[in-house]
């Protein structure tokens, strides 16, 4: 008899068989063990790792072999809906076939049983086992009696009978509770996640029929291509090079640590560099090099992982990217929230929709772009859906960007996190930024050193304090008590008094707030004062209020005015930190973390005129930053601040240092110790996970049921796309083609609005996404094109990137 794994609807509406079970289960054994990292660290040998993902994954579909599963599959009557699952039955083989040791008999068990789900906490898994089991197992066991020889014959196992038999709940509720109670060990949590990652990802792919990809070896030259050898003799007085000859000064001492004795010893690597300096391609240039090396030393191609916080600095490292390495030989992924699932090359023709999004979705490519919700909420999860790609982790080389962007509340519990993902799964890791935020050092403080870890990252620019100390480019000038007036009437008070004294007409400037509506206050606020002035200075404004189809186009409108000679002002959200190639002569920010602060500095005389060194930074405070970034961060950025009058870029590391030391209150990275302590448990989802520092519950950014997508029927263009997503919530045309003509651009139209403010409008269609939309009739009353979604003078309480 045929057994199958997988069924199609054939034209005619009949539902045939696709594949053979036995194909299926030696298909996932196969990839899974491909897969296989053979650096990874655990408490186990390679071999007995490798036996036991042979174990799992020869299991994990035993019970489709029953006929209840096999009639649902093929739609053939009766079909039983509690009978028909097939998961828990080959857990409980799998547990009893390696009960000699518990702890990989739970682990099986645990894997098996949510293959198909997310990953729940340890201790509720015994719940499983209570009311109609034992009764579902004994039916399907008595159901697949006749068949033993058959299956013992097909999956080349022998004495199938002896380990079909269900397991006492009360012992295995012991086992658990013993483990996460007694026996806690954050080892556990990688490993149970990487054994799963490896399971599911495989089970995917060879359902999907995607096939694995096999990672190629990448040229250590090719950013020497682009940009010639860089060399560090004749280089020993940095004062008075140019630019160029700086950035040739950095990736030469970066990479120069290539050559010394024990570099594949380190596991954890920062880059510290002022903005403008070429961290991205140093990176990248050190990260093939050192591709290269463990290729040649330690046998196996690590794939290379570039992570970063905002949409928009993922597309420009894209393009880096793809510009410098040859698209036509390897594979570059970009996977973010607007990747192009069709622009993935093809080993086929023939290669399906479904198949595109999987290799997407698994990271099958030899070097990944993606966002840190990607990364970070696939490092920390119980979620089957992300941890697919957990296994691409290990032996990597991680590249993060812009880590000053990270909640300072999350700091510890994230550097405790990525040091044991380099402990246990052997990855290298690089941290980037301007402003060498305390990530490891606070991860020491608050978690490493309790569990008797120590963390010593190797900084690559030996010499950045000397290279921050040849830069003028810019200040800071804290103004924290300028502003006296009620905070509603602070915008006006602001260009009254700060303002109108501080700039000067034939300067371009940029201001930055905390929150759309104070930014839109400003914006029209400026507008006014300038009228009044007889001025005729350009004003431009940009935040997330407006739709992305707008974003780009205004920064290019931005940058034309700068490059014809204008001075345009620009009033904008923090949406202008990181990644937005803007050069102003001065500016204005809300009090704000330091790191975010200094971010905005470098969007000031970016140029490195000599003329015009320290251009100014003022720091206002419109008493908006506590509520939008905390309270641990507006005391340490008060602090910092207080008392200075003037700090000049050559000074920002000590601002920065004095930003991350001396933080006297525990109680601000409780919910960093509260999750660490979580994943030490393996608890990864229960009732009230919020509450309980669930994993599941874990978001690198706060979601919020106060804000909702809505869409925004600017002009012909937008209303055509409008009309294509109705005609694919009603059928008549299908999701793939939605997706590959229309998606992206139908994305560009939507931005998120506060609830409270989209009370009158009306879903584009009720049954689904709930998308709200404002139509083109209505745009006069919801929309503006200068400042986006029209708002009440209401505050907001949620930070919106």
């Amino acid at each position: 008899m045929k057994y199958f794994s997988h069924s199609k609807k054939l034209d005619e509406g009949t539902v045939r068989g696709s594949k053979l079970l036995v194909d299926h289960i030696n298909g996932v054994g196969e990839i899974a063990q491909n897969q296989f990292n053979s650096s990874v660290r655990f408490n186990y040998s390679d071999t007995e790792l490798r036996k036991l993902l042979k174990d799992i994954v020869g299991f994990h579909d035993l019970g489709k072999y029953t006929s209840y599963f096999q009639n649902y599959l093929l739609q053939v009557e009766p079909i039983d809906s509690k009978l028909k699952q097939h998961a828990r039955f080959g857990g409980y083989a799998t547990y009893h076939k390696l009960q000699e040791d518990e702890k990989k008999a739970l682990i099986a068990l645990v894997l098996i049983f949510s293959h198909h789900g997310n990953l729940i906490s340890f201790d509720n898994y015994s719940g499983l086992l209570e009311t109609n089991a034992e009764k579902v197992f004994e039916e399907q066991k008595k159901n697949i009696q006749g068949k033993l020889d058959e299956i013992e014959e097909e999956l080349e196992i022998s004495n199938l009978s002896d380990i079909l038999s269900f397991p006492g709940s009360k012992q295995i509720r012991k086992a658990f509770k013993i483990w996460v109670k007694k026996k806690q060990n954050v080892e556990d949590y990688f490993l149970i996640n990487y054994l799963f990652s490896l399971l599911i990802e495989a089970d995917k792919l060879d359902a999907s029929e995607t096939p694995l990809y096999s990672l190629k070896p990448i040229k250590e030259d090719w950013v020497d291509k682009r940009f010639s050898t860089p060399d560090l003799s004749g280089l020993e007085n940095l004062t008075g090079l140019t630019n160029n000859e700086l950035r040739n000064f950095c990736r030469a001492e970066v990479v120069s640590h290539l050559k010394k004795e024990g570099i594949l010893k380190q596991r954890i690597f920062t880059l510290t560099a002022p903005t403008g300096i070429g961290k991205t391609m140093t990176a990248l240039d050190f990260s093939l090099k050192l591709k290269s090396k463990i290729r040649e030393k330690e046998n196996y191609a690590p794939q290379i992982i570039y992570a970063l916080p905002f949409i928009n600095i993922i597309e420009q490292a894209l393009k880096e990217y793809e510009n410098t390495l040859p698209k036509d030989e390897i594979r570059i992924l970009g996977h973010y929230q607007f990747a192009d699932v069709f622009g993935i090359q093809s080993d086929s023709d023939e290669e399906k929709y479904h198949q595109k999004l999987m290799k997407l979705d698994t990271w099958q490519g030899d070097v990944i772009i993606t966002s840190f919700v990607q990364f970070f909420e696939t490092l920390i999860s119980n979620r089957n859906k992300l941890l697919k790609k957990f296994n691409h982790f290990a032996g990597s080389i991680i590249i993060l960007d812009e880590v000053q962007t990270l909640r300072l509340d999350q700091i510890p519990l994230l550097g405790a996190v990525l040091f044991y993902l380099s402990k246990f799964l052997d990855a290298r890791i690089i941290l980037m930024t301007a402003t060498k935020p305390k990530i490891f050092e606070l991860a020491e403080q608050e978690i490493l050193k309790v569990e008797g870890e120590q963390v010593q990252p190797l900084e690559l620019l030996t010499s950045h304090e000397k290279v921050f100390s040849l830069f003028e480019r810019t200040s800071i000038h804290p103004l924290l008590n300028e502003l006296q007036e009620e905070k509603g009437d602070r915008s006006k008070e602001f260009v009254e008094e700060v303002f109108s004294t501080r700039w000067k007409p034939k300067q371009s400037c940029i201001v930055v707030c905390n929150t759309v509506n104070r930014s839109i206050q400003l914006r029209n606020e400026i507008d006014g004062f300038l009228e009044n002035k007889g001025l005729e200075n350009p004003v431009f404004y940009l935040s997330t209020n407006i739709i992305p189809a707008h974003r780009l186009e205004r920064i290019q409108k931005i940058k034309s005015a700068i490059n014809n000679g204008d001075t345009p002002i620009l009033v904008a959200t923090q949406v202008v930190e990181a990644g937005v190639d803007l050069d102003f002569n001065m500016g204005f920010r809300d009090l704000g973390p330091i790191d975010s602060i200094i971010q905005v500095a470098g969007r000031i005389n970016r140029s490195n005129e000599r003329k015009q060194q320290n251009e100014p930074l003022y720091i206002i405070d419109f008493g908006e930053c506590q509520k939008i970034y905390g309270q641990l961060t507006y005391q340490q950025s008060k602090k910092a601040l207080e008392g200075k009058k003037v700090i000049t870029e050559s000074n920002y590391l000590q601002l920065i240092n004095e930003y991350f030391d001396n933080i006297s209150d525990k109680s601000s990275f409780r919910d960093s110790r509260k999750y660490f302590k979580s994943l030490k448990a393996l608890n990864y989802d229960c009732d009230n996970p919020k509450r309980n520092y669930a994993i599941s519950s874990f978001r690198i950014i706060e979601e919020s049921d106060r804000y909702r997508p809505v869409f925004i029927e600017t002009d012909d263009k937008s209303e055509f796309l409008k009309e294509k997503y109705l005609q694919k919530i009603i059928g008549e045309i299908d999701k793939e083609t939605f997706d590959k003509k229309y998606k992206l651009d139908f994305q560009q139209h939507i931005i998120s609005v506060p609830t409270y403010l989209t009370q009158d409008l009306a879903t584009i269609n009720e049954y689904e996404e709930n998308i709200l939309i404002v139509p083109e009739d209505l745009l006069d009353i919801y929309y503006n094109f200068e400042t986006g979604f029209i708002r009440s003078q209401e505050t907001e309480s949620v930070l919106m990137f």
